[in-house]
């Protein structure tokens, strides 16, 4: 794409008709970014005008952000995964039972919730991209609400699953839409915290499905089973949480009514330094066929396969590995709590050391997948009778999040152009819709501890972390040739005179393989 200037520039005097025609390129140009970009005419009076703040002012700003738009990412990336992992709560409480099926039937109510967030991936991002975000999410989040508390009234095989992949359909803008929004809002050193304080809600809402359901649980004299009242409280609770949703979610600071004027500005501005732009309105085919041959996307999307079959089995059936390790249902509830814990404290811990400290993030990614790896041999080859032990292991596999979820600030951060990084967020929940992950837990091996669920959930730690080592030294050898070739031809400059011409070139929308003065944030 061609390199636009803010500035009115001056025509050629011996090539006035020529220059005439790049003028009227750029105005036209700039016209269209005025429409589609958001906050693009607001990043240009800034530039224009020379709008300054100190920091004080620029803390104000992000503090109203923080208070306004983080608590409503946390509770509705909360919301999706105790929604979605209801199940696990379920079966402890006879829901397998009631349905009159097996294990391997009961696996296949996870997997068809991943098949319907498979097809549905695409069209919900592009929803997200082209209407008020607020708006899409507030609406989504009250009808899956309504298909969780249906769920209640499933009484066959069949009908479940028909239910669970409407819900895989109605949740699959959810995570990845948050995903896309955290730039929006956030510049590049306060991403990992942000971003992975809403993916820490899944253990939040893990450890409040815990008490709920031993609360239920004990709902002895109640005509509804203890496994269908927790489909009806959940569900309520989202309904009503989708409705506030539509009235306060604001799309990005252009339309967020809790900013000034001059905030607006400010928060454009700052998020502008992101040098990926805002969000884009129109899609762009040239971007579609750029992430398809960007190998970035390719990574990750093993990666996410990887990833995808352990979290099959903790998501879903943990409390059927806790409950085989000789514990009781009422135990098994509390006892999955402390892996919640470990899974929260592990990706705020994360997210901080990888903003605090630069180019950290895929060294945190490193760090949670071999933690995952160490654990995943311990439940696969600790003694039978260590119980404790093997418990513990197991808690640590929460770790799991992290490399994930930072794979996702990856995108965010090194993927320019909102199609192109639309397409590769949603490349990359293609391969987290592995139906694998949940067939791997076998029936017939609950006596000897499920030794095929554990062995391929440390498979899938060890490719998971070769993925993501590859990606961070494909990131790292780009930055050395972009560099290489900046001195070879003489374009080479200051750092911060490159940081600002990749800001500027950013809010046009262009990718970062266009984007001569882009670098990848390890």
């Amino acid at each position: 794409m061609s390199s636009l200037s803010f500035s009115n520039g001056s025509n050629s005097k011996d090539q006035p008709e020529e220059a005439g025609e790049k003028h009227d390129f750029a105005t036209t140009l700039e016209l269209v970014l005025e429409e589609t970009e958001v906050g693009y005419q607001l990043y240009k009076e800034a530039v224009y005008e020379g709008i300054t703040w100190n920091a004080e002012e620029e803390g104000a700003v992000r503090r109203k952000i923080d208070w306004h738009i983080l608590p409503c990412f946390c509770i509705t990336q909360g919301l999706a995964y105790l929604d979605k992992t209801a199940l696990n709560y379920a079966n402890l409480f006879g829901m397998k039972a009631d349905l009159h099926i097996n294990t391997a039937q009961f696996a296949w109510f996870a997997s068809i919730f991943y098949i319907g967030y498979l097809v549905s991936a695409e069209p919900m991002t592009w929803m997200l991209q082209r209407y008020p975000t607020g708006r899409v999410l507030g609406v989504i989040c009250f009808l899956w609400g309504i298909v969780v508390m249906t769920t209640a009234a499933s009484r066959s095989f069949s009908g479940t699953l028909v239910n669970r992949f409407i819900l895989g359909i109605l949740e699959s803008c959810v995570t990845p839409g948050l995903g896309l929004m955290t730039p929006f809002w956030w510049r590049l050193d306060e991403q990992p915290v942000r971003h992975l304080t809403w993916y820490c809600f899944n253990g939040v809402a893990g450890t409040v499905g815990d008490f709920l359901t031993y609360g239920l649980g004990h709902a002895t004299k109640s005509k509804v089973p203890p496994w269908a009242l927790i489909f009806l409280a959940l569900g309520a609770l989202t309904t009503c949480w989708g409705a506030f949703m539509f009235f306060t979610l604001p799309d990005s600071p252009v339309s967020a009514s809790f900013l000034s004027p001059r905030e607006k500005t400010i928060a454009i501005k700052r998020v502008a330094e992101n040098r990926t732009g805002t969000k884009n309105k129109v899609f762009k085919y040239y971007q579609l066929l750029q992430a398809f041959s960007d190998p970035k996307t390719y990574i990750l999307f093993v990666a996410s396969i990887a990833a995808q079959i352990p979290n099959g089995v903790v998501s879903n059936f943990s409390s059927i590995i806790i409950s085989g390790m000789g514990f009781t249902k009422f135990q098994t509830t509390l006892l999955d709590i402390p892996g919640n814990v470990v899974q929260i404290v592990s990706l705020i811990l994360s997210g901080y050391l990888a903003g605090r400290f630069k180019n950290s993030r895929a060294l945190m990614m490193f760090i949670g997948n071999a933690t995952c790896i160490v654990a995943a041999a311990a439940l696969t080859y600790a003694p039978r009778d260590e119980k404790w032990g093997r418990l513990v292991a197991f808690w640590f596999t929460s770790c799991q999040s992290v490399g994930f979820s930072l794979s996702l600030v990856m995108i965010s951060a090194n993927v320019g152009g909102f199609t192109k990084r639309q397409v590769t967020t949603v490349v990359t929940f293609i391969g987290y819709c592995n139906i694998a992950g949940p067939h791997v837990l076998l029936q017939s091996e609950a006596a000897i501890g499920y030794p095929t669920a554990t062995k391929s959930m440390m498979a899938g730690y060890v490719v998971k972390t070769a993925c993501h080592l590859i990606l961070g030294f494909y990131m790292w050898n780009s930055n050395r040739l972009r560099n290489r070739d900046a001195a070879a031809s003489g374009e080479k400059v200051s750092e911060e005179e490159r940081s600002r011409r990749a800001e500027e070139e950013g809010m046009k929308d262009v990718t970062e393989f266009d984007n001569k003065w882009f670098r990848y944030v390890l």
